[in-house]
């Protein structure tokens, strides 16, 4: 009896081992053989096609395409048109892509970074994201003014203040390229930085969830293509934004709030930036979303 009870154990496992190896195959099938985050600047007098009809990226597929990005932190990398993360799922595609981003250097210039989406991690974030929609223990009443939630960094304060009181008040991306610190000092209380971010997460994903917002792209940042070093961040993620009315709500919570000491001690400013951009209309929550 118990040898065919160890019999079928074997077996058991060896089907089970045969399953993950068969799904690992067919997920790598699926995967892109190339994924790159694109920043984009059309000279003065150049013709501007939007991303989405814009040739350029032929033979990719776009994930997410925004325009007009405003930076809020990190090393000024001056004024872009777009940022574009595009897939290509052969590489061949992909180099014929870095052949026309050379042959069109005279009417744009460009920033071009490969990425690692984690496609996987971003369903789970979305799918905990949507369990707090409508769920009013999450307090989005106690909140603080526009001034005081503003990072304090003063070179970057008019541009946080243009967000709320401009005309603006559509859909709204926040694009976050994160480093986190290597070594941390006794400050820290002997945590490491991926602790301190995931606490500081934890609170403000709940935040997120009950304004509707979504993640509209995370992964790794594995190297810098074209452009300076300050690109060469470890990881990226685009927190997706109704309007920026909602946007508003969730960065003067004081529940996000309480967690931002957590990520100010885990990230490396300096190998850090931050943006906000308008999402084209095909990438739009109510496009979406309907």
């Amino acid at each position: 009896m118990n040898t065919k009870l160890k019999t079928w154990a074997i077996r058991l496992f060896l089907g089970l081992l045969i399953l993950l190896a068969l799904a690992y195959l067919v997920r790598s099938s699926l995967l892109p053989a190339r994924t790159v985050g694109l920043f984009l600047d059309y000279v003065e007098g150049a013709e501007w096609i939007p991303a989405p009809q814009n040739l350029l990226f032929d033979r990719g597929s776009i994930e997410f395409a925004g325009y007009d990005p405003v930076q809020l932190a990190g090393v000024d990398m001056g004024e872009w048109d777009e940022v574009v993360v595009v897939s290509f799922s052969r590489d061949d595609h992909y180099q014929d892509f870095l052949k026309r981003i050379d042959a069109n250097q005279e009417l744009s210039r460009y920033d071009l970074s490969l990425f690692a989406p984690g496609y996987e991690q971003r369903m789970l974030a979305n799918w905990m994201l949507s369990r707090d929609r409508d769920n009013d223990s999450v307090n989005i009443e106690d909140r603080v003014s526009i001034e005081e939630a503003i990072p304090e960094d003063p070179y970057y304060v008019d541009r946080w203040k243009e967000i709320f009181t401009g005309s603006y008040r559509g859909e709204m991306v926040l694009l976050n390229f994160m480093a986190l610190k290597k070594n941390l000092d006794d400050t820290a209380g002997g945590e490491d930085a991926e602790e301190l971010e995931k606490q500081y997460s934890e609170t403000a994903m709940q935040v997120l969830g009950r304004m509707g917002a979504e993640i509209a792209a995370v992964g790794d940042v594995e190297k810098v293509v074209l452009g300076p070093e300050q690109r060469q961040h470890d990881k990226y993620g685009f927190g997706h934004y109704p309007s920026v009315d909602a946007f508003d709500v969730v960065f003067t919570a004081r529940d996000r709030l309480s967690g931002v000491p957590f990520r100010n001690k885990a990230m490396d400013a300096e190998r850090s930036a931050g943006y906000w951009v308008k999402p084209y209309d095909p990438f739009k929550l109510a496009v979406q979303n309907p």
